[in-house]
């Protein structure tokens, strides 16, 4: 593909209409952290480090199942590129047995060892009994949440990505008004402060992901997709084919929940500093993830359309437009930086009452703010990277960089006594190497490409 003008702005339109609602969709699941995070800051500092050390726990575990499931955009984007109707079925029944079995599994093992698992990856001790009770209650909503991803990436694989934003979109406000009654005993609920909060979102995850399945269900192509397929043959097919889909996922899953530990590491660090850093850290890092959430959206635009060239045979036009993706997630995340530095203070002010938190955290969001251009930059060559089949390589720069660098940096700086901002500095030199490492690497598998072309 040339870079020229009218190229670039058509392929721009295309990515953008990919990226809207997969952005939305993203904000949408990002806001509905963010509304447990305020309603739950509302209900104490205390209660606020439970969530902080919960969540150290059930977001890598999360995080591990949602990059495990990567393999069915990747596959749905390819075969769609291809023409190959009847694939995307298989893909999608595919997707369904992966989310289906992970989602037991890691459930089962998050409720009965939520204790062991809290306390094994070094929650302080006076927050571990009531972190435990958040994983608790966050494992029963992990088979429902995988469920939902493998359908949204299904959807967005096939370029229908409107569809996973609308029934994310409904359920936000469900999830509010529950989480706040259920946080706050209003509506007949019991108070359950954090726990509640988390109550409230295994619910609404119950029923969206019966509605992300009815939104497959009733898709246009759906006849043609085989997406309705229920004959014994169609499901052995789908079961054949899954490890396939597994293997894919396996390096960008683990991969995922390592880069996940380093930051869990610094919530872990966060809550050793005392109950006003743990809660000031999560405030920031809950803003990170929603500035983020533009860059997971055009990253999904940039990983589908990468696909769509491997399955058209051009894939020479991943690197052309994967470079128009990050022009878009700098330009948009730019903007998002600038309004973090600026407004840092009321934004802050909007999870908690607690002033010593609040002057905390304030400065820690304006630190960290212009450096979420590189955590952008790097998540959309991790998904061009996975389209190419290069999703191995991907995965270890992304340990390297979150894992050995934000886990090690944060370690050592905590311990040298630099405090709570130690965090962000940490996080900083993280996002930094992995859009250096991404960058480079999708340069060389470019280059390769044009070599065999």
């Amino acid at each position: 593909m040339r870079l020229n003008p009218a190229d670039l702005m058509r392929e721009s339109r295309h990515i953008l209409r990919l990226a809207w609602p997969v952005v939305l969709t993203s904000l949408n699941w990002t806001l509905l952290h963010l509304i447990d995070v305020a309603i739950v800051g509302h209900a104490g500092t205390d209660q606020l480090g439970a969530l902080a050390a919960g969540r150290a726990m059930t977001f890598i575990t999360i995080v591990i199942g949602i990059a495990a499931l990567s393999g069915v955009i990747v596959f749905a984007s390819r075969a769609d590129g291809a023409g190959d109707a009847p694939r995307c079925g298989d893909i999608f029944r595919q997707g369904l047995i992966a989310a289906i079995g992970m989602g037991l599994v890691c459930g089962v093992a998050m409720f009965v060892f939520a204790t062991e698992l809290t306390r094994a990856i070094g929650v302080g001790p006076e927050l571990v009994s009531e972190g435990s009770r958040v994983v608790r209650a966050m494992a029963l909503a992990f088979p429902a949440q995988m469920i939902a991803t493998a359908a949204a990436y299904f959807m967005e694989g096939i370029s229908r990505p409107t569809r996973p934003m609308v029934v994310n979109l409904a359920m936000l406000p469900v999830n509010a008004v529950l989480a706040w009654a259920w946080v706050g005993g209003h509506f007949g609920l019991p108070a359950e402060g954090a726990v509640g909060a988390v109550r409230a979102t295994a619910a609404v995850s119950l029923v969206g992901a019966l509605a992300m399945l009815l939104a497959v269900w009733t898709l246009p192509e759906a006849a043609a997709m085989t997406v309705r397929a229920s004959s014994r043959d169609a499901w052995r097919r789908a079961l054949l084919g899954t490890p396939a889909l597994l293997r894919f996922g396996a390096v960008p899953g683990l991969a995922s929940g390592l880069e996940m530990a380093g930051f869990s590491w610094l919530i872990v660090l966060s809550t050793r500093l005392g109950p006003v850093s743990a809660a000031a850290f999560q405030a920031v890092f809950s803003l990170h993830n929603f500035a983020f959430a533009l860059a997971l959206g055009v990253a999904s635009a940039a990983g589908v359309r990468a696909g769509n060239a491997v399955g058209e045979g051009r894939p020479g036009e991943a690197l052309p437009r994967s470079l128009i993706a990050v022009g878009l997630v700098v330009v948009s995340m730019s903007m998002m930086a600038l309004a973090y530095a600026l407004a840092a203070s009321p934004l802050v002010a909007l999870f908690t009452e607690d002033n010593a938190v609040r002057s905390l955290a304030a400065p820690m969001l304006a630190l960290l703010a212009p450096f979420m251009l590189f955590d952008g930059m790097q998540m959309v060559f991790v998904y061009a990277l996975r389209s190419l089949g290069d999703q191995v390589m991907a995965g270890i720069n992304g340990i390297i960089a979150f894992f050995l660098t934000t886990g090690g940096v944060g370690w050592w700086l905590v311990e040298r006594g630099v405090g709570p901002f130690a965090l962000v500095y940490a996080a900083a030199a993280g996002m930094v190497a992995a859009a250096l490492l991404q960058t480079t690497r999708m340069l060389v598998i470019s280059r390769r490409m044009a070599r065999r072309s």
